[in-house]
């Protein structure tokens, strides 16, 4: 069967076509288009208008290649929603930078407690904007907008429906909004009730698989033999982790915008071991659980090779990385996570403002600064992994990585040499690969997860990173637990 993936990260988008049987798998890029908040009427928002094009437009060039649609499934970044009256959408939904976003947190806090959040819902990220926070600041800012509301869908799901799907939740993506309990993945009513929220505007929530309609006409390739839209695991990094050819002793670690660092369980962890450490439960396929920690990924170099790209200097990845694998390692390091670091203003002279107010060098030229970038990823990301073994009372004997970081050699190998671990990178495009694969299991002919990872295993070529040893990570940690966050 012939399946459509369409991807869309915090950064851009791309659309996969997939051919799935019992004894194959294979994938191919079909088209990439760049996707970033716009500023508008002072709020940086999502152009689903714009979205929506590429789709269509994704759409058509798979069916170019392929002798028949099947099914269409779209997966995009967590956080993010649009609230909706009678079909139509009210405001182009916020994107989760927006500085105004996080403009109530603390009396959230202060109302129920980073606790109670924590035995709610199990989500313990208290950085980064999650759906609760938004939804209580429109509550507190823009109380009348909610009150004409009569449905909020996450991105993905919102992007169904305006294919034509009916509207429903998903429970991968509903997991990222701080709002369901992850026990009975279900929203977490009595918490939303506390803090004056409304509940009746939220859909039901079903597991990734649920089919939702055929793509309307106006958007089909063929109008007369329309693809089904169907609900893969919708969250990208549930559908990330379901693509990637875990074994029961690995960690995951998905790359892209965020790095999302975890092991996959059966339960949650709710432990004040996994509090302290800010460790989140998210919802993933197959009734799994996620125990997890996102770290600011290569959000910052993304936003530094817009600011070259701006500058007309060179941003190719062989350049970059070259000139990175040339500069002094770990002279300088970051905390990815620090408040210093925004969508808005050059982010090259931002992390040479945080390097020289914390007293180490100033990363000089673009060499500089990625090498920094690196170093502090994977030495951010080699704390995170200490949290995690302690947080489950055993220590992962390996790292399986997807995402963008699998073509980058220097990160997997410095990641490799970080946490002492052996790092199996693929395959690259496991967001895809999950999205088709929940598709498959959906609609067959994949039975199950487990029997879609073993396919994967044959069907993609994996490269590991063996830790070389010797250099100085523990002080590297060490440093970087010392540098300010805010």
């Amino acid at each position: 069967m012939n399946h459509v993936a369409i991807d869309l990260g915090a950064s851009g988008g791309t659309v996969f076509l997939g051919n799935v049987t019992a004894s194959s798998f294979t994938v191919e890029e079909v088209t990439r288009f760049d996707n970033r908040p716009t500023e508008s009427d002072g709020r940086y928002v999502w152009d689903l208008e714009s979205l929506a094009d590429h789709i269509v437009a994704g759409l058509d060039a798979a069916a170019d290649q392929a002798d028949g649609l099947d099914t269409v499934g779209i997966d995009t970044w967590g956080l993010d929603f649009g609230l909706l009256a009678d079909g139509e959408l009210l405001r182009a939904p916020t994107s989760y930078r927006d500085p105004e976003a996080t403009a109530t947190r603390e009396d959230l806090f202060e109302t129920v407690g980073k606790r109670r959040l924590f035995e709610a819902t199990g989500i313990a990220n208290w950085n980064t904007p999650n759906t609760l926070w938004q939804l209580h600041t429109i509550a507190e800012r823009d109380p009348e907008l909610l009150e004409r509301a009569d449905e909020l869908l996450m991105i993905p799901q919102l992007l169904s429906h305006l294919l034509g799907g009916r509207p429903i939740g998903e429970t991968t993506i509903a997991s990222t909004t701080q709002m369901v309990d992850p026990e009975g993945r279900t929203w977490a009513g009595d918490l939303l009730e506390e803090l004056g929220l409304p509940t009746e505007i939220l859909p039901s929530l079903t597991e990734p698989g649920e089919r939702l309609g055929a793509v309307d006409e106006r958007f089909a390739p063929d109008p007369e033999v329309p693809p089904e839209l169907v609900t893969p695991a919708s969250h990208d990094t549930a559908a990330a982790v379901a693509g990637l050819p875990l074994t029961g002793d690995a960690a995951f670690l998905n790359t892209g915008s965020w790095f999302i660092l975890g092991v996959e369980r059966d339960d949650p962890v709710r432990t004040d071991t996994a509090f302290e450490y800010s460790l989140s439960n998210e919802l993933g396929a197959n009734g799994t659980v996620r125990l997890l920690k996102n770290v600011n990924g290569f959000f910052l170099l993304e936003e530094c090779r817009s600011a070259w790209r701006e500058a007309g200097e060179p941003t190719d990845y062989d350049h970059l990385l070259s000139a990175a694998r040339q500069a002094p390692p770990r002279e300088s390091l970051v905390d990815p996570d620090a408040d210093a670091f925004s969508i808005e203003g050059s982010m090259p002279k931002q992390v040479r403002s945080y390097c020289r107010q914390t007293g180490q060098p100033v990363p000089s030229g673009q060499g500089g600064i990625v090498r920094c970038l690196l170093d502090s990823l994977v030495t951010k990301t080699a704390l995170v992994f200490d949290q995690l073994a302690t947080a489950v009372d055993e220590t992962p004997a390996r790292i399986t990585l997807g995402g963008g970081g699998v073509r980058n050699e220097l990160f997997c190998q410095l990641l490799a040499d970080a946490t002492d671990r052996p790092v199996t990178a693929g395959p690259v495009e496991a967001t895809a690969v999950g999205n088709l694969l929940t598709q498959a299991v959906a609609v067959g002919p994949i039975p199950n997860l487990e029997t879609g990872r073993r396919l994967i295993r044959t069907s993609f070529e994996p490269t590991t990173y063996d830790p070389a040893g010797g250099r100085d990570w523990d002080g590297a940690k060490e440093r970087l637990r010392a540098l300010p966050t805010n």
